[in-house]
């Protein structure tokens, strides 16, 4: 038993050096005013495409104000900083953190303030380069405007003054509208990343981030252009295997064949709509889902006998009904339209077409989402009579199939 033990530990001692020797080495440091000893901050590896995340590691602060931290590696690697103190609450804002990528060999800094943490300005790596720091600066300076509206509508309701929460609620939905500060960032991005075509790790994951919405054209243009060195990375490949996938779900494309179970327990396929035009609507709680669902309702009862069918698919319909249970009678949403929240649910939850749930025990309905790459709501994709995909997009979608479909067969 001794002896297995003492095997045990020496594998798990030559695996961590093994990672070690083989892995890309980095080292993260930085000076936040008003994080103490004790605080926690915790990176999560975020896996592209598709944003799942999984625990990296952790710095637990020891010197007030300052952090810093040894790590490795297996590749170039896109992660999300999360701050959790030692003592009280972390400050609202509108982020979920701080998003930074790390390549082998890199001293990333962090520079900052407490209260503004996931606003923080980074250096060293690809960091070091003027342009996108210029850019990145800019960016989360405005953010951290937008995100002090969140800690005023807490306030706000928290004191009772919903008058006041109402006007920061107002100021935040609003905040880019004509703002100039929006212009300068988007002027700036659009410039570092004109002159960064021969890619690196901060736009690949950029690109990669969108890859699923974006033209085939576009992607294979940005490809072409890259670097051999960008184009070998881990994220080039990453880039390039995510292309191909999007290349066979494009406009123009036949369809691949799917089958869905319903949530009445009925299956549907491709084939059962051959001859029809078919919007596949992925739907949930947020506010795109929200406010569009009304209007592909009035599409669906416009041209349904005229040759339209919708199939809706959504995570869990039980957890929709929940919220609705627990809506109270004349709740609204002004910034979305919404005079009765509590209606509008009761309407999703009641949608005049079939529904297919992606939390279920039916594997054959996630792999529908996967296969069509669905990375979000409100998600659409349009088929045609003949099986062709037509449009593949968020709400820009379902404008093209309102289009197609009343010029077929007029308004």
């Amino acid at each position: 038993m001794k002896k297995a033990l003492i095997f045990t530990v020496f594998l798990v001692a030559a695996t961590v050096q093994g990672l070690q020797a083989r892995g890309q080495k980095f080292t993260i440091s930085g000076k936040i005013d008003g994080i103490v000893k004790g605080d926690t901050l915790r990176f999560r590896r975020i896996t592209l495409p598709g944003w799942a995340t999984g625990q990296a590691f952790d710095i637990v602060v020891k010197k007030d104000g300052k952090f810093k931290y040894r790590g490795v590696q297996e590749h170039d690697q896109f992660y999300l900083m999360e701050y959790f103190p030692a003592e009280g609450e972390a400050p609202v804002c509108d982020r979920m953190g701080k998003n930074l990528v790390i390549s082998g060999g890199d001293r990333i800094t962090m520079d900052g303030i407490r209260d503004e943490i996931y606003y923080c300005t980074l250096g060293g790596g690809i960091y070091k380069d003027p342009a996108l720091s210029v850019y990145l600066c800019a960016s989360d300076s405005l953010d951290a405007v937008r995100g002090s509206y969140v800690r005023k509508i807490e306030e706000a309701n928290a004191a009772g003054d919903h008058e006041t929460a109402a006007m920061y609620g107002e100021k935040f939905n609003k905040f880019y509208d004509d703002n100039p500060g929006a212009g300068r960032v988007s002027r700036l991005r659009k410039e570092y990343f004109d002159s960064s075509t021969g890619g690196n790790i901060f736009t690949l994951v950029e690109y990669i981030s969108r890859m699923d919405y974006t033209p085939i054209e576009t992607l294979r243009k940005q490809f072409d252009g890259f670097s051999r060195e960008t184009r070998d990375s881990w994220y080039g490949k990453v880039y390039e295997k995510r292309m191909n996938a999007v290349e066979a779900i494009s406009i123009g494309n036949q369809s691949p064949d799917f089958t869905l179970t319903m949530t009445d327990g009925s299956t549907v396929s491709r084939d059962g709509f051959s001859g029809k035009y078919l919007l596949i609507y992925h739907w949930g709680m947020c506010p795109g889902s929200l406010h569009i669902d009304r209007y592909v309702q009035d599409l669906y009862s416009r041209y349904h006998g005229r040759g339209l069918e919708v199939i809706g698919i959504t995570e869990s319909v039980q957890k929709i009904y929940n919220i609705w249970e627990e809506t109270e009678e004349g709740a609204s949403v002004p910034s979305l339209g919404i005079d009765d929240l509590k209606a509008t649910l009761d309407s999703m939850l009641n949608h005049p077409w079939p529904d297919a749930e992606l939390e279920t025990g039916h594997p054959e309905n996630r792999q529908v989402s996967d296969m069509f790459l669905i990375s979000g709501w409100p998600f659409f994709i349009f088929i045609g009579p003949d099986g062709k995909i037509l449009a593949r997009d968020f709400s820009e979608a379902f404008g093209q199939a309102k289009k197609i479909l009343e010029e077929k067969f007029g308004e």
